[in-house]
């Protein structure tokens, strides 16, 4: 749709564009220069809270074809062994077994207290989980020491390989401010319909969310 020249002596001196102009408006002129919008959201399916627990587990009932990618919030999360991690593994068989081996990643972090600004990174091609919490500083124990992350999961049930995306920081065991930015991939077109969380040592408690981002 065009934009057709208005004539000013109308509205005084100036145009107000939001509330004056129909159509489309370029970006050029302040606009978008897009007819149409269609914003994503999320839309939850299912939220666990943790509490000393060993495992939480997303199973098929949650993890279908509705939807081509999740998300799954990790809030105030804390474990009881000082400097270890949490991470998750995936089921093609909603459970009977899971995926322990084979995972390639790319992982960059860095805490407020690196005095040269740097961003340090690690990478591996066989690695036994995904890891979403406590890779490169590990995850705090004591008084405020927790952690959050958001994890994205594309296409579970593609025929493409598949790929995880944890964005987090936490509090780490040596009291740092630390930021984990983790790409994890399973080169292989199975597909998976459970997620299984578990930690490296001891236990953990926090609040596990499952999101269907919608197209």
């Amino acid at each position: 749709m065009a934009i057709t020249r208005l004539n000013t002596n109308a509205f005084g001196t100036s145009v107000n564009l939001a509330s004056n102009v129909t159509g489309t408006l370029p970006t050029a002129n302040g606009g978008t220069g897009a007819t149409s919008f269609e914003a994503g959201s999320l839309v939850k399916l299912q939220s666990q809270t943790a509490s000393s627990a060993s495992t939480v587990t997303f199973s098929s009932t949650y993890i279908t074809n509705t939807y081509n990618i999740y998300q799954i919030h990790l809030t105030d999360i804390v474990i009881s062994a000082d400097g270890h991690n949490i991470g998750f593994v995936v089921s093609p068989n909603n459970g009977d077994s899971y995926v322990t081996s084979g995972y390639r990643n790319v992982r960059q972090y860095s805490n407020d207290q690196n005095s040269s600004n740097t961003i340090s990174s690690g990478h591996g091609s066989g690695d036994d989980q995904v890891r979403v919490l406590g890779t490169g500083h590990g995850l705090g124990a004591n008084g405020n020491e927790s952690g959050n992350t958001i994890i994205t999961l594309f296409s579970p049930l593609g025929s493409k390989s598949k790929q995880f995306r944890c964005d987090g920081s936490l509090i780490s065991n040596e009291g740092y401010l630390a930021t984990q930015n983790l790409w994890f991939c399973l080169d292989q077109s199975a597909t998976y319909n459970n997620i299984k969380f578990q930690r490296s040592s001891g236990t953990f408690s926090g609040v596990f969310t499952l999101y269907g981002v919608t197209k």
